[in-house]
């Protein structure tokens, strides 16, 4: 698994795809995509944004995060960092955030490389 991580808009997804080894990835949206399409992915997109869905389903996402890394274990997960800027109001939000965080720090322990990316200029961490 690698993680490409970063601020919103600075070319996450560009460099994931760079990353792919494949010519045409399949990229699946976290925001819609279907548990079937994730696991099939070579890259998820927004990848944050699959959590919040769990989230507001009442799901706690670490299980579900861990099932599916175990079964996609070669997937690129492009997550947007969330944890810089004004600490959100409402309690959703918060909790969203920090279970982000504390997710994206979980899955990195074990991530074959994580990324940082910053105006489209990656930058490897691990």
């Amino acid at each position: 698994m690698i993680i490409v991580t970063g601020g919103a808009y600075q070319g996450k997804l560009a460099v994931a795809k760079s990353l792919c080894k494949k010519e045409n990835p399949v990229i699946a949206e976290g925001k819609e995509a279907s548990l079937e399409e994730l696991e099939q992915a070579d890259i998820i997109a927004q990848f944050h944004l699959y959590i919040r869905r769990l989230l507001e389903k009442g799901i706690e996402p670490e299980k579900q995060v861990e099932e599916l890394c175990k079964k996609n274990p070669q997937v690129i997960l492009e997550i947007t960092q969330l944890g810089c800027g004004v600490v959100p109001m409402d309690a959703f939000d918060r909790n969203y955030r920090e279970q982000v965080g504390r997710i994206s720090c979980k899955i990195a322990e074990s991530a074959e490389a994580v990324y940082m990316v910053n105006c489209g200029i990656a930058k490897r961490l691990k």
